[in-house]
């Protein structure tokens, strides 16, 4: 079973036999995507390594290269001088076209390896995305059900208890205000006279005005 296939097996395990067990589903899947990043952490890091194994590989292929061309330089720069010598380049060129074929298919293999981990590296990534979305989604709908039931409760069962508190509330609020009647008297006394002044200044105010008006006829 490949990589991605093991962690997603154990992600919807882990999950199921979870939310069928405990009540806090947020904790669950937040432990479960704590634990598929850290797979998905350790996998980069061995992304990494492989990266860097196919570049040493791709170094030596070259190495193997040059020296191919160097060898060959050699022998036919002694080929008239010195026959032996010139047959030895070529057995060292001939070792090294070997190596350098068995180190292009190290290579491409190696190729096929970095291709099949990134792949299985992005599947990882998107399916944690993907629960980390969810698990959003659910936060906000297991908020909007708890605003729910409070609203119900309120609206049902303990409609009786909120009314309770605000008869309380009143009865409160009339004993301060039956406490300190005498300011209340003494306002309302204010307020009489006020009335009395207000009305004898209209009564002014009016009797100006006819005056005004019988001078103008």
């Amino acid at each position: 079973m490949s990589l991605i296939k093991r962690i997603s097996a154990s992600i919807t395990t882990s999950l199921d036999n979870a939310v069928r067990k405990v009540e806090n589903h947020d904790a669950v899947i937040d432990a479960a995507l704590k634990e598929s990043q850290r797979a998905a952490a350790r996998t980069r890091v061995r992304l990494a390594r492989v990266l860097k194994d196919g570049k040493n590989l791709e170094a030596r292929r070259d190495e193997l290269a040059a020296a191919t061309g160097q060898w060959t330089e050699r022998a036919k720069k002694v080929a008239n001088k010195d026959e032996a010598r010139a047959l030895e380049c070529l057995r060292r060129r001939k070792e090294c076209e070997t190596q350098a074929r068995s180190l292009q298919d190290a290579i491409v293999r190696h190729g096929e390896l970095e291709a099949r981990i990134t792949s299985n590296l992005k599947k990882i990534e998107a399916r944690i995305a993907e629960v980390s979305q969810q698990r959003n989604v659910m936060r906000s709908r297991q908020s909007v059900s708890e605003a729910m039931r409070v609203i119900n409760n309120v609206e049902g069962v303990a409609c009786g208890e909120i009314e309770d508190t605000f008869d309380r509330w009143e009865i409160n609020l009339s004993e301060s205000e039956v406490m300190f009647g005498g300011a209340s008297a003494s306002d309302s006394l204010d307020t009489a006279f006020a009335q009395e002044e207000d009305e004898e200044t209209l009564r002014a105010e009016l009797a100006d005005l006819l005056d005004n008006d019988g001078e103008v006829s």
